[in-house]
């Protein structure tokens, strides 16, 4: 299941709360049972706003509120928004920030190219040389 970010709900002493990870390339927030990240409060609307990838894996913030707008980074927006990691979505009075996942690291171990290979071993006879004769290695950069 593809991972396109995370939605991190901020308390309201400002600390982080539950995670919400973004695996489908839609997430629809408002009050309706359908959304995926459901407020119970009365002014939220029904569907309030949401969050759409695009065909680019980019993460896109679309309000849906014309009563009490969605803010983006303590601004209101009136066209779809391309977020960055560590924008803030605020919904009424609960802010929400959006993260991008984390690279993993590939479970097969990749081949190095051969100029990796040559300055991992040129550094490591010179760390060798160092130890044993004391000398200092002259800066190559």
């Amino acid at each position: 299941m593809p991972r396109y970010g995370k939605i991190v709900v901020i308390k309201r002493n400002g600390t982080d709360g539950i995670v919400f990870p973004l695996t489908s390339t839609s997430c629809l927030f408002g009050r309706k049972t359908e959304c995926d990240i459901r407020m119970r409060l009365p002014w939220v609307s029904n569907e309030h706003c949401k969050i759409e990838i695009n065909e680019n894996k980019e993460a896109v913030l679309v309000n849906l509120s014309t009563v009490n707008p969605t803010q983006l980074n303590g601004a209101c927006f009136e066209q779809p928004v391309p977020l960055k990691h560590g924008d803030v979505l605020t919904i009424i009075d609960r802010s929400f920030r959006f993260e991008y996942p984390l690279q993993s690291t590939p479970k097969k171990r990749r081949s190095r190219s051969p100029k990796d290979e040559t300055l991992q071993q040129v550094a490591g006879v010179e760390l060798l040389h160092q130890q044993t004769s004391g000398a200092k290695s002259l800066d190559a950069s």
